[in-house]
């Protein structure tokens, strides 16, 4: 009598024989695209030549653009969390189901090959960008390939005067970019000026900053490979400084706000105030499209943050939470729920020290520099 094959052994048996009628182009091309960062992997060992392949950025670009989470209007699906000396990954389908602290995966506490403390500067296409306190270095790192590479300031991080750090992409020369912008008011120094890392050509420059405007405690938030940040102008009142990647240029748009966020591809601006209900404006092509009023339950900070829409509609926001004297007791990352009056919210993680939270999207873009690719 002959054996019968299970069935997970016959369609497997299946998808194989489907595959050896196909080629191998089409396969990167339109299967592969679309997997998992991890399966993709798995799939380096299959050939030399799917290795070099999969190994190759433009494959690593076109599997970004096909993630159904790479779009900035798409829903936030995972999370980057930078707590102490600690990093975690959370998977956010459904967020407010069961215990949130479920979701986290706590990332190779191996990959820090030293003692000192790492700060978030942003996440970008799958890279992960951590500055040093000591403005020494910055660390670019993908959590998903494992893979980081460190670069050195080479003294062009500034201690002294106000400071923005941001790391973002410009598409139209394919290179990731690190940005240190820095207000620098004492007589005796020069040191006002926007300082960029290429990755591509694997080296810095400086352009002039003659703006003049104070920046605000706040974190910058990069949207259509723009960063923003809030500033505050003598003549102007409060402002929007923005850094464009592409053409690494500053202006200042009209109008600003104690915290940014980027919400369903859009801007958005809060103010808060521990007295009223805090509110939210989103914009699209500095045009209000939105507001959404907030409640005080929670006190909005320099260290807070509006992270995302979910795919509920709900939305990500990180906070803090007071004792009863007033003092600040810890840091909070929470869900508000715009559909509910009041508007409801659900408090997921606490944290006893300083934290700051990303939206991330897995990818296999490479954290090394890739200066060679530049040469003719």
């Amino acid at each position: 009598m002959k054996h019968k094959q299970p069935p997970i052994a016959r369609k497997k048996k299946q998808v194989i024989e489907l595959l050896t009628y196909i080629s191998d182009d089409l396969i990167i091309e339109e299967i592969l695209t679309r997997l998992p960062v991890k399966s993709v992997l798995r799939f380096k060992s299959v050939s030399k030549q799917w290795y070099t392949t999969l190994s190759s950025s433009d494959f690593a670009n076109a599997h970004l653009i096909k993630s159904p989470f790479f779009p900035p209007s798409a829903p936030v699906n995972t999370l980057f969390i930078k707590s102490g000396k600690n990093s975690y990954l959370s998977y956010t389908d459904d967020p407010i189901s069961g215990n949130f602290e479920d979701n986290l995966v706590k990332l190779d506490s191996e990959l820090w090959v030293e003692n000192e403390r790492l700060v978030l500067t942003g996440c970008c296409n799958g890279l992960v960008c951590l500055t040093a306190i000591s403005m020494k270095y910055f660390i670019i790192w993908n959590p998903a390939t494992r893979k980081m590479h460190k670069y050195q300031s080479d003294g062009c991080l500034n201690l002294s005067g106000s400071v923005i750090n941001g790391f973002g992409y410009a598409s139209s020369v394919d290179d990731y970019k690190y940005v240190h912008i820095v207000q620098d008011f004492r007589i005796e120094q020069c040191n006002s000026g926007v300082y960029i890392f290429s990755l591509r050509e694997n080296k810095w420059r400086k352009i002039d900053f003659d703006h003049n405007v104070i920046f605000q405690i706040g974190r910058p938030v990069i949207l259509n490979e723009k960063l923003y940040c809030v500033a505050h102008c003598s003549q102007a009142g409060p402002v929007t400084l923005c850094f464009d990647f592409e053409v690494e240029t500053v202006g200042v748009i009209k109008g600003g706000g104690f915290h940014l966020g980027v919400m369903g591809g859009c801007l958005s601006k809060c103010n808060s105030f521990r007295e009223d209900d805090m509110v939210m404006h989103i914009f699209e092509s500095h045009a209000l499209v939105k507001s959404i009023s907030l409640p005080k339950e929670l006190i909005f900070g320099m260290s807070s943050h509006m992270i995302g829409f979910t795919r509920t509609g709900k939305f990500f926001a990180t906070g803090s939470s007071e004792d009863e004297v007033g003092h600040i007791r810890s840091k909070t990352l929470g869900i508000f729920d715009a559909s509910t009056k009041p508007v409801q919210y659900t408090r997921l993680l606490t944290f006893n020290e300083t934290v700051t939270i990303a939206r991330y999207v897995p990818s296999l873009v490479s954290p090394f520099p890739i200066m060679e690719m530049s040469r003719p």
